[in-house]
């Protein structure tokens, strides 16, 4: 929609300048530096390692060293940062080789591609890029391959990321610490229904917990089911009153911390038996809260030098019972929600542009706005339903799962990575 804040994409290239970008080329590509080399060297050259059926110059290393020294410091001896660099290029030749093998392929297009956006995200076009790698001493043509190489890494370790799964129980795990803190200072008032399993038989604890997950199933459908028929399911019902977050057991708080006012829970066990906990209400804590609403609006684009005359004019003839849905289908030009008679899904009021927003937040329910101008031109809202959700559950779901995520991507990348190492053919032939 165009109301709607605008999501930047996750660029191939991440945004850094050129000097950082060279760095990190000159690393992976050995680029030579022409000012820094001389006759003398290049005729003692020799290999440092031997990296399957490719290798490493000596040449190369001490490349790589000098423009390493020279972007960063570093407390590292002569001997130490040699041989951090040489492994580094090791690395990345065994990374490019594996691409290669599972049949990547980088293509000059992508190359291409690649170049522009450097240059772009610099405020360079290619000729001015080109220049500046001169006058870094840099060849471009080997500036071009090391960067195909740094595709060929990206595009290998997104391939093996992309196999990582991740388990709910690794984000249950995560979840019920962050739990114990979100109930802190919180009370509940809870109701439990409670199916008794004090038996050691196989046959009826089975039977039992059928009981309790069919109960709540039609609890799911009719939250009124009185008492009477909750007993014949062989259950009790047990109003808890409120309840202090912090005197209830573990598996209570947990699952309760993570539900919404007039929920029910899922089945849990303990040593009383098969529980299904309803939250009537709660108090206290730190609770995130949301403002939706369902709106429906009429956008004039500000490409249009009459657009606020024109919406004022459809402000007046829905004001005098024209229909709204009507008029936004024919005149709207967010062609997105015309469609729809204007109307927007219930969505977050946060997620609009900020003059949408403030005026959603404010208009009365059921009327019309003013004309409200946003970058992309001029609107009349009117605001159908509003609610104030609570999104803690979703909130903390969210980061659980992106804070696992990035652990285990971290740890598996790395273990895929000593695998790769350890599988390689690596003979050095020089002493570190």
């Amino acid at each position: 929609m165009m109301i709607f804040k605008s999501v930047k994409t996750k660029q191939l290239i991440r945004k850094i300048n050129i000097t950082s970008m060279l760095m990190s080329l000159v690393i992976l590509s050995s680029v030579a530096f022409s000012t820094l080399s001389n006759a003398a060297e290049q005729a003692l050259d020799s290999i440092a390692a031997v990296v399957n059926s490719d290798v490493v110059m000596v040449s190369e290393v001490r490349s790589a060293a000098r423009q390493f020294t020279a972007e960063q410091k570093t407390e590292l001896s002569d001997q130490q940062l040699f041989k951090q660099v040489l492994e580094k290029l090791i690395m990345d030749k065994i990374q490019v080789q594996k691409a290669k093998a599972i049949g990547i392929k980088i293509d000059d297009a992508a190359v291409d591609t690649a170049m522009q956006t450097i240059a772009k995200q610099n405020n360079l076009d290619l000729q001015q890029l080109r220049l500046a790698l001169i006058e870094r001493g840099l060849n471009y043509k080997d500036f071009r391959e090391g960067l195909r190489d740094r595709l060929f890494t990206d595009n290998l370790r997104k391939r093996q990321q992309g196999r990582n799964n991740i388990g709910e129980n690794e984000i249950d795990d995560l979840i019920q610490s962050e739990s114990f803190n979100l109930s802190k200072n919180v009370q509940y008032e809870l109701i439990d229904i409670l199916i008794p399993n004090n038996t050691n038989s196989v046959k009826q604890f089975n039977t039992n917990l059928k009981r309790a997950q069919n109960l709540r199933n039609k609890l799911l459908l009719n939250k009124n089911l009185s008492s009477p028929e909750i007993v014949k399911m062989g259950a009790k019902k047990i109003n808890l009153g409120w309840k202090n977050a912090e005197t209830l057991s573990p598996i209570y708080s947990r699952t309760i911390s993570l539900m919404d006012e007039g929920e029910l829970s899922n089945v849990i066990r303990d040593n009383k038996g098969f529980h299904i906990l309803k939250l009537v209400k709660q108090r206290g804590g730190k609770r995130q809260q949301i403002q939706e609403a369902r709106v429906r609006h009429i956008l004039i684009s500000n490409k249009d030098p009459k657009a606020r005359v024109k919406v004022i004019q459809l402000r007046n003839k829905i004001l005098a019972g024209e229909s709204f849905s009507k008029l936004a289908t024919k005149h709207s030009e967010d062609k997105g929600s015309a469609s729809n008679g204007g109307e927007l899904p219930m969505t977050n009021t946060a997620n609009y542009v900020p003059p949408f927003t403030k005026a959603v937040n404010s208009i009365a329910l059921n009327s019309v706005s003013q004309p409200v101008e946003t970058r992309f031109g001029w609107h009349i809202i009117e605001v159908l339903d509003r609610k104030s959700s609570d999104k803690t559950r979703e909130s903390i779901q969210d980061k659980a799962k992106k804070l696992v995520s990035d652990e285990k991507r971290a740890n598996d990348l790395n273990n895929w990575l000593k695998t790769l190492r350890d599988e390689a053919y690596v003979e050095y032939r020089i002493k570190l």
